[in-house]
């Protein structure tokens, strides 16, 4: 007879073969990439804030290097933007990180879906997480967190457009320049290892 968790003495989830684990960690691996699949479906891409141009591969861009493989910009390019940018004051390292991914949608392969009509439109949490990281930064002589009350007025007062879709939004998981790989790799990894170990001790 066999119990909960037992099988004629030996315990039940070491009865499980390689084909049963490789299924559940796809499983995992699914689960966990599903939103990009979602974003990234039947999109064309061409380079709205370049004349339409189409992107291709820049391996010499020094910054925003997750879009080398497919980008809308030019190291060039992106110099003589960022050098007109004058930095927050008392902006954090996460503050100053979320400037740079968010001026990097120059580079962006799909920027036509979120820059139209010469305006940018943020995604809303993304809006949110920004604001997070800068509230304590100084602008314009005040406080950011006491200037706006949200992300969204924090992004409509940079003149962007929010809404919930169609929207600029960056997934930190791209951005390795640290060291190869990014804290959210870990979380990630960290995470997958979790749901192949939670699945193999509850089937």
């Amino acid at each position: 007879m066999c119990s909960a968790n037992t099988c004629h003495g030996t315990p039940r989830h070491r009865s499980l073969n390689a084909a049963t684990l490789i299924a559940l960690a796809w499983l995992c691996a699914l689960g966990g990439g599903q939103e990009v699949v979602v974003r990234e479906r039947n999109r064309l891409q061409y380079c709205s804030f370049f004349s339409n141009r189409p992107p291709k591969a820049q391996p010499g861009l020094r910054n925003c290097t997750w879009f080398k493989e497919n980008s809308c910009c030019l190291q060039q390019e992106i110099e003589a933007t960022f050098g007109r940018v004058k930095p927050l004051k008392g902006a954090s390292p996460a503050c100053q990180r979320y400037i740079n991914y968010l001026m990097c949608y120059i580079c962006a392969p799909n920027q036509n879906v979120f820059y139209q009509k010469e305006r940018l439109t943020v995604c809303g949490d993304f809006c949110d997480r920004w604001y997070g990281a800068c509230k304590k930064a100084i602008l314009k002589g005040s406080i950011i967190g006491e200037l706006y009350e949200s992300g969204s007025e924090f992004c409509r007062s940079r003149r962007f457009l929010v809404s919930k879709e169609n929207c600029f939004y960056f997934d930190m998981t791209m951005d390795t320049t640290s060291s190869g790989i990014s804290i959210n790799n870990y979380i990630d990894l960290y995470r997958f290892v979790n749901c192949v170990l939670f699945l193999y001790l509850v089937i």
